[in-house]
């Protein structure tokens, strides 16, 4: 039962690590160019780390802590992107996640019987987590320091399958166990950028959600720098901070999430 408990939120939280706050490279979006529609498709990777709790159902709350390293430890598949497109004062954000994770462990004890026999016990977890997110910007101010305003949702969506196995003096015995949870968060932000240099710029990005409709409270704050390798790819680059109070149906996610983020926008 152990094995069971340590599988179950080591791989929970490390997914959540990935798929809670999706807007990392549209945080970074580029300005618009030319009188029609102008597009960003940013592929990237975020290194977060996370500090929090997790529980689900029975299971005790847990205390999490864990780096970056740890969570690429267990990763089996991922991919991450987000696409902008705008008009004049006006943008639409989407950004898609896909994390698959594997976790196993295994644990035995000597002398747990009255004639001292070896109990043992294994655990498989597999977890994958579809996130997607679309919003609304308005270009509140344009200009030298332009300023956009953001409304939209975010969709998380998580899958798990569990299997334990154990022995003890001969007997063995297998559990099994699936299942799924999702929600949904409104949100408002807002975004900011200053042109320091011939090809640099700036970026701000802070963003509230959640409002009890779907977690209790999300937020987060990013600042970063872009780079302007030419007029259709720019290099993105910088540290994000994300807290998400989740707490429903049996399953609490108190977490934060942090780390430096890279990104390739290509502009078209």
């Amino acid at each position: 039962m152990v094995v069971k408990l340590k599988a179950l939120v080591s791989g929970g939280a490390i997914l959540a690590a990935f798929g809670l706050a999706p807007v990392a490279a549209q945080a970074q979006a580029a300005e618009s160019f030319g009188v029609g529609w102008s597009f960003e498709f940013t592929p990237y990777l975020w290194g977060a780390a996370m500090s929090g709790e997790v529980g689900a159902g029975p299971l005790p709350t847990m205390h999490v802590d864990m780096s970056f390293s740890d969570i690429m430890d267990n990763l089996d598949a991922g991919l991450m992107g987000a696409f902008e497109a705008r008009k004049g004062r006006w943008g639409l954000l989407f950004d898609a996640i896909y994390m698959k994770l594997a976790h196993a462990a295994t644990a035995s004890r000597t002398g747990a019987g009255p004639i001292g026999a070896t109990a043992t016990a294994s655990a498989e977890l597999e977890m994958a987590q579809t996130l997607y997110a679309a919003a609304v910007a308005y270009r509140a101010i344009e200009g030298r320091t332009p300023l956009d305003v953001i409304g939209g949702l975010r969709y998380a969506k998580v899958e798990a399958d569990a299997r334990i196995d154990g022995s003890f003096f001969a007997q063995t015995g297998t559990v099994a166990r699936s299942g799924a949870k999702d929600w949904v968060d409104p949100y408002v932000g807002v975004r900011a950028q200053y042109p320091i240099a011939e090809r640099w710029t700036l970026v701000g990005y802070a963003d509230v959600g959640g409002f009890g409709v779907g977690s209790e409270l999300s937020w987060q704050a990013i600042a970063g720098v872009n780079y302007e390798f030419s007029k259709t790819v720019a290099g993105k680059f910088g540290y994000r901070y994300m807290s998400v109070d989740y707490d429903n149906d049996g399953f609490r996610y108190n977490m934060a999430n942090s780390g430096l983020y890279l990104g390739a926008g290509i502009r078209f």
